[in-house]
């Protein structure tokens, strides 16, 4: 063999061990193209990337994982809820590197599988992160939380603590990216990798949000009607029973007197009968007012129960193990 001849496979050789090094080295970034090469997207996830406002490498992030829009029952295989009563609507299983999300058919809820989408999407990218990366972000998350927190966000937060203890930094990166706006510079800079419009993920969250928003507010005012309501209602049906008693009393009083001549004259006889006549006709519309302020407590509570049934078909929309019960 030439001298040139040796020298080329000796290069040829050099190369090949530089690669493989290189592909040791970048493992997970050969298996994220490769993954996203082979993943072909139907048309609906593709649009809830598009919808989302995923960038390009945030919908490359999004193909890697190979999501999965399932029904009820394909998802209870695939997603394992911590606690009975937290419905799950997606999940990132990181062993196998997989996306599942729930279809949620519910027309009021247009915009919530967009949501699960990113959220889930932010998951996975979560995972790709170095150590000093996701040290550097959860600081700026927990700033970012400590500024914008509210009771429902406390709960949530805390439910993640009980049931998947560690996951903090992560869940709040995904919650944060898709559900708020303006959380500074630097975490807005770190999430324009994964979103080229970020507003439109968050108003999705805050379009079907505000449908339970609402019912909430609803239910707290009404609730809060009702008890002034029956309040009112049991003072005055207390009062017109003490009249009702006093009157009757009078009545028994007036006939045993006017059976037995009590009366000194006819005048005096019907002066007290105006008088009883003119009392029985006040407490008549003092119990006409009472029963149209119970029909009235009556029809909010019918209200209510509406409400409260609209509430749990929501609820039950995203139940994904109440579907098949």
């Amino acid at each position: 063999m030439s001298k040139i001849s040796k020298l080329g496979s000796f290069l040829l050789s050099v190369v090949i061990l530089a690669f493989s090094g290189w592909v040791v080295l970048n493992r997970q970034f050969v298996l994220d193209h490769v993954r996203a090469w082979q993943f072909q997207p139907s048309t609906e996830i593709a649009q809830l990337a598009t919808n989302a406002g995923m960038s390009e490498h945030g919908r490359f992030q999004f193909y890697v994982t190979q999501p999965r829009l399932e029904s009820s029952n394909e998802f209870n295989a695939e997603c394992r809820r911590s606690e009975k009563a937290s419905p799950i609507l997606g999940c990132y299983k990181s062993g196998e590197d997989t996306i599942h999300i729930y279809n949620v058919l519910n027309p009021e809820l247009d915009g919530i599988k967009e949501v699960t989408a990113a959220h889930e999407m932010l998951h996975a990218a979560w995972s790709r992160l170095s150590d000093a990366e996701k040290q550097r972000l959860g600081q700026l998350l927990e700033h970012a939380y400590a500024n914008i927190k509210d009771n429902k966000l406390e709960e949530r937060m805390a439910y993640y603590d009980r049931a998947q203890p560690g996951s903090r930094s992560n869940e709040l990166h995904s919650i944060l990216g898709t559900e708020h706006a303006d959380l500074g510079s630097e975490l807005e800079t770190h999430y324009a990798r994964f979103f080229s419009d970020r507003s439109r993920v968050v108003a999705l969250h805050a379009k079907y949000n505000q449908r339970f928003v609402d019912l909430e507010r609803q239910v707290t005012t009404l609730q809060a009607k009702l008890k002034q309501q029956r309040a009112v209602i049991e003072q005055r049906k207390e009062s017109y029973d003490t009249s009702m008693t006093v009157l009757n009393d009078k009545i028994r009083d007036f006939n045993q007197r006017a059976t037995s001549g009590g009366f000194g004259s006819q005048q005096q006889f019907q002066a007290e009968r105006s008088q009883l006549q003119a009392e029985g006709q006040r407490l008549n519309s003092q119990k006409t007012v009472l029963l149209q302020q119970i029909d009235q407590y009556n029809a909010d509570v019918e209200k209510l129960n509406a409400l409260g049934e609209q509430a749990d078909r929501l609820s039950q929309s995203l139940d994904s193990q109440r579907a098949v019960e």
